[in-house]
């Protein structure tokens, strides 16, 4: 149930997820979509002891860790494409960068306890 909700939710959010389970008590899963000028990225992140938490957490390392403009000139210059594609390449990256965090909202929400409405909380009686 777990291992399903993390790959539909990630599939809302426009990624597609393998997943790995290693250990016995660490699921590692590889994130994959493609940047807005179509690049494929990819990123990993465990879960520790089918702890969705786990997950979200390090979903959110791997974005503070994350430095679109760094991982922009690295890639501008393995890929040989020069600083020509630089603009692109950052404005993919910061992309990348949200989408992420997005899918680590979505993550957490699915998760999360669901939320009280003012129809479910019955107002105690007053005396008027």
């Amino acid at each position: 149930m777990i291992l399903q909700t993390i790959i539909q939710v990630a599939a809302q959010c426009g990624w597609s997820v393998t997943a790995n389970v290693r250990d016995g008590n660490i699921t590692s899963f590889d994130f994959r979509r493609n940047t807005e000028s179509g690049v494929p990225f990819c990123f990993s992140a465990d879960m520790t002891d089918s702890k969705p938490d786990s997950l979200v957490d390090d979903i959110l390392s791997f974005i503070d860790a994350f430095q679109p403009d760094i991982f922009a000139r690295q890639w501008c210059r393995i890929s040989g494409a020069g600083e020509s594609r630089y603009a692109q390449t950052l404005s993919d990256m910061d992309g990348i960068r949200t989408q992420a965090w997005l899918l680590a909202i979505d993550l957490s929400e699915a998760f999360s306890a669901p939320c009280l409405s003012l129809i479910h909380i019955s107002e105690p009686t007053r005396p008027y």
